[in-house]
């Protein structure tokens, strides 16, 4: 059997840089509204994209768990509170993957239940995202400028980057970060707000925290966690690169969430996962191994060691992430039309739409799943009387 190595060449330099359009615009908003250090940010997680580069031998991505970035970004939770439910969300994964409750899990949590909450956090960031170019205007740390000004290069970026997205090779969110810091940096002055927190804090998170991670946080991530980073991933991945993809199960994947996070809630960061949709924006600009992988952990860990190259995030103008964070949120929110136009689409449109409208993806999910058995259960009752009549 030919040994399965991971490359470093060209495309695997252009489809590291895949995922960004995810990645920065939630780390950013963590720094700002949450105030996490981004330099631990970038160490923890890139050190779970090397480790899983390494291991995995595949392009896997490393994300930040979405709906609890959403619930976290819109309630504002401390360091501490987050750092600890990665721990604790780490010994679930862990639990559930080495006991194969994760198969039971799935029947519970149906597509239309997780497109649902995607569609949800889709429409929750886009409002996130006009929010930011409303309260902060062009500049995070400058002045605010015009409004109508940063509104106008908001829709310019859209086009360019739905125009550039059309050539596939092209590494969109890598061109237009490099061209912004590059402009920003030497034209304008920007302070960069300097966040006093060590590389690293270990701490074991104490157990009264567990009940309001569990309710506020952990609920609502874990069917996305289990449809969209376990089970859609690692079909993404024996899709892409079957002959690649041996150690890839859902199992696995599971294991390698669970103690990535219980090691970064150890060390005060914010837990991450091993989304599909990264997978494939990897793969779509030419990743093929797990050295895409390694590269985009290195430079990450690399910005989190020399603090002035962690300040660039700041240099990125607000419009640019704004207009990334809404083609990620419109990429969530068209998922669903994966479904068929049945009671699916109509359970999760529901729970998408209470989701927005209350911020709480528990009650959603929890209506999602009254709504979904309440209608098998008419439709049980209903063939069973046609039966009888018969």
């Amino acid at each position: 059997m030919k040994k399965i190595e991971n490359s470093f060449g060209l495309s695997e330099w252009s489809g590291a840089i895949g995922d960004l359009g995810t990645l920065l615009p939630l780390a950013f908003a963590l720094v700002v509204f949450n105030g996490f250090g981004i330099s631990r940010l970038f160490l923890l997680w890139g050190a779970a994209y090397v480790i899983s580069g390494w291991y995995f031998k595949v392009p896997l991505s490393v994300q930040p768990l979405k709906a609890m970035s959403v619930i976290a970004i819109g309630l504002g939770l401390s360091t501490e509170m987050l750092a600890g439910t990665a721990f604790f969300y780490g010994l679930l994964l862990i639990l559930l993957s080495a006991t194969g409750a994760i198969k039971w899990l799935q029947k519970w949590f149906s597509a239309a239940l997780v497109k649902g909450i995607q569609l949800g956090i889709g429409l929750i960031l886009v409002q996130k995202a006009l929010q930011l170019v409303y309260e902060k205007g062009f500049s995070l740390t400058g002045s605010h400028g015009s409004l109508l000004i940063s509104f106008s290069v908001l829709l310019v970026l859209l086009l360019v980057i739905g125009l550039l997205q059309v050539r596939k090779k092209i590494p969109v969110a890598l061109l237009l970060i490099s061209l912004s810091v590059f402009v920003v940096g030497f034209f304008f002055t920007v302070e960069i707000p300097n966040i006093n927190m060590p590389l690293v804090d270990f701490n074991v998170p104490h157990w009264s925290l567990f009940l309001d991670a569990l309710l506020v946080l952990i609920i609502p991530q874990l069917p996305l966690t289990l449809g969209n980073a376990m089970f859609a991933a690692s079909d993404a991945c024996h899709t892409f690169w079957p002959e690649r993809s041996k150690k890839i199960t859902p199992s696995r994947l599971g294991l390698s969430i669970g103690f990535g996070d219980v090691a970064i809630g150890l060390l005060g960061g914010f837990p991450m996962c091993h989304g599909a949709g990264g997978i494939a924006a990897h793969n779509q600009f030419g990743a093929k191994t797990g050295g895409a992988t390694i590269i985009m952990g290195t430079v990450l860990v690399v910005f989190a060691l020399i603090p002035a190259f962690s300040g660039f995030l700041f240099l990125i103008p607000v419009p640019l992430l704004a207009a990334m964070l809404l083609f990620d949120s419109w990429r969530m929110i068209m998922l669903v039309k994966k479904l068929p136009i049945n009671i699916e689409i109509i359970v999760a449109l529901i729970v998408g739409i209470i989701s927005f409208a209350s911020r709480n993806l528990s009650v959603a999910l929890i209506i999602g799943l009254i709504v979904e058995h309440g209608y098998k259960f008419y439709q049980t009752r209903k063939n069973a009387q046609l039966e009888t009549g018969l």
